[in-house]
């Protein structure tokens, strides 16, 4: 998931800049913080930017009472040179990009929040996920404080999932598979609740004949299958369901990624 998710019916999509201008509402209590959407933005960019990493791309959106926000970060760093897999040298080493999602609210309908992933879910029906991390706070009392604390956390975690990331696509990358395991994989993918029928469809027709040439560089291993899989799982038509999103890229990445461990252990 590459993209922010907003109903264009009830959600204006803004820049950064656009939010500057949106007027921050009084305390609702005592223990309420309204804390502006440009701040946390700024603040999530600001600490991002200071631990070496770059923002390629962004998007917000706001409800139209201005009462939530949600946003979406595209964020990338060159990857220092990761430890031989398994006695070999690494074949990918090409720059990664993750997603960091954020979100907030001056109702207290939702709490402050952060998730980093390979496959980041933000929609302003309230789903929020990263594969990779999740931190959230109560939009009370100290927010002011606690919010960089939380972003700076959470660019921690960047930086672990940016090691993660790169051995684990080493991984995909290395396993090479035949077209079989390739379809035993997807077919158990799906009988565990990862694809619907037509998402299996699509699966299967990309790893029989890839949409993106540059998923195949290195032959059919897991990096096919794993980008076959995901490409699978992007909405589409108006009918999509984007809650689910969470529950199915989990199980992909769950299936690939011990699949990889065992295929390269052999």
């Amino acid at each position: 998931m590459s993209r922010l998710l907003y109903n264009s019916a009830t959600d204006i999509k803004v820049t950064r800049d656009d939010m500057r201008g949106l007027v921050t509402p009084e305390p609702m209590g005592s223990r309420h913080a309204p804390y502006p959407f440009v701040d946390f933005a700024d603040d999530t960019v600001t600490a991002i930017e200071r631990a070496g990493f770059k923002i390629e791309g962004e998007e917000y959106a706001v409800t139209k009472d201005f009462n939530r926000m949600f946003g979406l970060l595209n964020v990338s760093k060159e990857s220092a040179p990761i430890a031989p897999t398994y006695g070999l040298p690494a074949i990918y080493e090409s720059p990664w990009s993750l997603l960091v999602g954020l979100r907030g609210a001056h109702d207290q309908r939702i709490s402050r929040g952060l998730a980093i992933g390979s496959q980041v879910l933000v929609c302003s029906n309230l789903c929020f996920h990263g594969d990779l991390g999740d931190w959230k706070s109560k939009q009370t009392t100290n927010i002011a404080r606690r919010i960089p604390e939380m972003v700076a956390d959470a660019v921690t975690g960047l930086g672990r999932a940016e090691r993660k990331l790169t051995v684990d696509f080493d991984g995909f990358n290395r396993a090479q598979i035949s077209r079989g395991g390739g379809d035993d994989i997807l077919l158990s993918i799906f009988r565990s609740g990862g694809f619907s029928a037509s998402q299996l469809g699509r699966a299967v027709e990309d790893w029989d004949n890839c949409s993106i040439e540059e998923h195949t560089a290195n032959g059919r291993n897991l990096w096919w299958l794993f980008n076959s899989a995901t490409q699978a799982l992007k909405p589409t038509g108006a009918n999509s369901n984007p809650n689910d999103l969470q529950h199915r890229s989990t199980i992909v990445y769950s299936k690939i990624a011990p699949a990889a461990t065992q295929l390269l252990a052999a």
